[in-house]
């Protein structure tokens, strides 16, 4: 059994980011590390280090003579986050296809399996398909073998995150796992131009998906 030991900074980043998310702190609120400190029993240097982590993860940013804030995302930066995860993931699915090993391979597939079984048994769980969704691309990006590539999608990850936390859409997912099926083959197969398509063509819909939510304001 692998154990893992968190300081309790680390403890608090990891609190303060899942609030984040999932909309328990909104999007643009003010952060007052006081409050903070006194509401989680803990001293407001613990609350600082983990406030300082959480802007790099651009999550939350400090304003002179304003104090913390959790970031604030309109359609522009919107339009900007997906565009970036297009050039991201499309990337990082060339590159995983064509560094794959066949352990590689089979964690990936060992995953896509499980993403579609749990859209079969739990399609309305927005949640937990969301969250799968995110480990899946999370993996592609790891097979690709880059740590940069790794930080700067995890950094995007987490304001798009964020974002969906916070406007609670309801969209059908129940075909959510299955319409990675291509992607996952032409890794498999090492087909990186195809990979690339893919991956791209399958953040499309979704982004489509916000034009759409955009169009009806």
């Amino acid at each position: 059994m692998k154990i893992v030991k968190q300081s309790l900074e680390g403890q608090t980043t990891q609190y303060l980011r899942q609030a984040i998310i999932e909309g328990h702190i909104g999007l643009g609120e003010k952060i007052v590390e006081s409050t903070l400190a006194k509401e989680l029993d803990l001293s407001r240097s613990t609350i600082r280090m983990a406030l300082n982590s959480l802007v790099h993860d651009g999550l939350v940013v400090q304003k002179p003579y304003s104090g913390w804030h959790v970031i604030s995302i309109d359609r522009d930066d919107l339009w900007e986050l997906y565009n970036l995860r297009l050039a991201l993931e499309g990337q990082s699915a060339e590159m995983a296809a064509l560094k794959a090993s066949n352990d590689d391979k089979a964690r990936l597939r060992q995953m896509f399996e499980e993403y579609c079984e749990l859209c079969s048994k739990a399609p309305s769980d927005m949640h937990a398909v969301s969250e799968m969704d995110w480990r899946f691309h999370q993996l592609v990006v790891e097979i690709s073998g880059s740590a940069r590539m790794q930080a700067m999608y995890e950094r995007i990850l987490y304001q798009l995150k964020a974002y969906i936390g916070m406007s609670h859409q309801d969209y059908d997912l129940s075909q959510s796992g299955e319409s990675h099926r291509a992607l996952v083959e032409a890794i498999c197969a090492g087909n990186g131009e195809l990979a690339n398509k893919e991956a791209r063509a399958n953040i499309t819909l979704f982004s489509e998906l916000r034009s759409e939510e955009f169009a009806a304001e």
